[in-house]
């Protein structure tokens, strides 16, 4: 029996209601648990930060009023798309939840663009004629460089104790889910700092990525594929989480999300980190996002299980020669 949070036997009218309530109370949880702060959450925060080379990368900083004891999610867009389709409404409710969050604007996406002022792409899919024409060096670059500079700034957040990075996870959509998988892997296989006699006591640079929810993924973009990097992450040594989901009508959509999911499940002790869902109709990626067909509420769910109730209180992720005693 496969992995599914919602059902899907009980007709789409019944699960769009289940949704709706699901919602609803999600949220008015959220605030009322909030009520205790007058302040209520910080207000978002539009950045630009500098990646290696001087490209700007837009984000959306959405900083969370549980500070230190709150998971960080990064969201990453979809083909064509940029951060609004996450600022719109639910990058918000995950920072009513008690993350911190980050919608991010790939480079030759949204505001991500060079002697652009004002550039804000579309909010749905179709893209610029920057973003339709991304190489296999634009598409690296995300990774090594771009995603690098996003973590470098959830480093500065971390050791401000607005968050903790020490549980992260990454949502990702279509084409951005092969950027998410390979940073990943990238940030498992950084080499602890040699601050201490044996391994398990030294600083980590990395291991920060606990949890990837990846709707609607592709295969592989130019220069990058999403299979090379899940094979190794699917290990149980990594302990990641995975939700994969798709869309039931789109064959592409829906035959790809089942091989991702395969391959995953394949790993020994897999149960209990590897979940799948279909959605109703033909929507694909962000595209599925405010239509009530129980995306939102999927992910939140998962989350809350596999990312904030992980162990991992904050603790100071600078090398041990570098603090003040």
């Amino acid at each position: 029996m496969r992995k599914s949070f919602v059902s899907m036997q009980h007709g789409q009218w019944k699960r769009s209601f289940f949704t709706f309530l699901s919602m609803v109370l999600l949220t008015s949880s959220a605030l009322f648990a909030q009520s205790k702060d007058s302040k209520g959450p910080p207000k978002p925060q539009e950045l630009t930060l500098t990646s290696q080379g001087g490209w700007p990368i837009a984000i959306t900083y959405y900083e969370s009023s549980n500070a230190a004891d709150a998971p960080v999610v990064v969201l990453l867009h979809g083909k064509g798309g940029n951060k609004r389709v996450w600022d719109n409404k639910f990058a918000s409710v995950l920072q009513q939840n008690g993350y911190a969050v980050v919608a991010v604007d790939l480079r030759k996406h949204g505001k991500s663009q060079p002697n652009v002022p004002g550039a804000s792409g579309n909010q749905n899919q179709k893209g610029s004629s920057r973003a339709a024409n991304l190489s296999a060096l634009d598409y690296k670059a995300m990774v090594v460089l771009d995603m690098e500079t996003i973590w470098k700034f959830l480093f500065e957040e971390h050791q401000k104790k607005h968050l903790n990075m020490q549980k992260t996870a990454i949502i990702a959509a279509d084409m951005s889910v092969p950027i998410a998988l390979n940073y990943a892997l990238l940030d498992w296989g950084k080499v602890p700092y040699d601050d201490a006699p044996v391994l398990a006591a030294k600083t980590p640079k990395g291991q920060t990525v606990r949890a990837l929810v990846l709707i609607s993924p592709e295969s592989k973009v130019k220069g990058l594929t999403s299979s090379q990097p899940a094979v190794k992450l699917k290990e149980p040594v990594f302990g990641i989480s995975f939700f994969v989901c798709s869309s039931s009508g789109d064959s592409y959509d829906r035959n790809y999300t089942e091989k991702l999911f395969s391959l995953l499940t394949s790993a020994t002790n897999s149960k209990g980190r590897m979940f799948k869902e279909a959605y109703p109709g033909k929507l694909r990626g962000t595209d599925m996002l405010g239509k009530r067909l129980g995306l939102e509420v999927d992910i939140l769910k998962f989350l809350e299980a596999n990312l904030k109730k992980l162990p991992g209180d904050w603790s100071d992720r600078r090398p041990r020669y570098d603090r003040e005693e």
